[in-house]
């Protein structure tokens, strides 16, 4: 599987107003005042018109990627939808170690505890992978059991073409998605109303915890 080159994929409800075409006969001739698609550098892009599901512009939309961590807007919408915020996860030995000890992480320790809602802005905001990997884990019971869920989802949005093995997107040559499908993905993500306030904060404090007496404090480090 390639690795995914994808453009940062923000959805949003264009409003296409004062479009005038020419009136005189012949005026499409002139191919070049046309208005052509962006030159994209990523290797697969899609802007989609978030309220109609619109393809205002694509490129190689169904070609298969990796991810990375735009997996985590799929493993959020999924565990605003199967948890309550006041939650409280317990990190496992797991959650900790089993995730790569030099990606991005806020430094959470085995049997350190944090609520849902504090998971979330530290998966969204931080791309934490320990905390993606505790939440779902508090979720489903076990990642795959949470991947099965992932991959359900997806299908359920029309996204057919994906295939999800983890909820924070560290590399795996079975886990992959397209642009189109991730454009299915966060348009319902986006339709949370939970998920559009975390991704719209700039910046969070996670208190001190059972494990730690520091504040913690996280930055959104999104790009659109």
């Amino acid at each position: 599987m390639k690795k995914l080159i994808l453009s940062i994929i923000c959805i949003t409800s264009l409003i296409l107003s004062s479009i005038t075409v020419p009136a005189m006969a012949g005026s499409y001739e002139n191919t070049n005042s046309w208005p052509q698609g962006p030159n994209v550098y990523a290797e697969a892009a899609i802007v989609m018109d978030a309220s109609t599901g619109l393809i205002l512009y694509e490129k190689n939309m169904n070609g298969a990627y990796y991810p990375a961590s735009i997996t985590k807007i799929l493993s959020s919408l999924i565990i605003i939808e199967n948890s309550s915020p006041g939650e409280v996860v317990t990190f496992s030995r797991d959650a900790v170690f089993n995730v790569e000890l030099d990606s991005t992480r806020i430094g959470i320790d085995v049997g350190e505890q944090l609520t849902i809602q504090q998971c979330l802005y530290g998966i969204l905001l931080e791309s934490a992978n320990e905390v993606t990997y505790a939440a779902a884990e508090h979720v489903a019971g076990s990642i795959s059991a949470f991947s099965d869920m992932m991959n359900e989802k997806a299908k359920s949005l029309g996204a057919l073409n994906s295939n999800f093995v983890n909820p924070h997107g560290l590399p795996d040559d079975n886990h992959y998605t397209t642009a189109y499908d991730m454009a299915l993905i966060t348009r319902e993500a986006m339709k949370n109303e939970t998920f559009r306030k975390i991704t719209g904060t700039r910046t969070y404090q996670i208190p001190p915890t059972n494990k730690q007496v520091e504040t913690r404090y996280l930055r959104n480090h999104r790009s659109c």
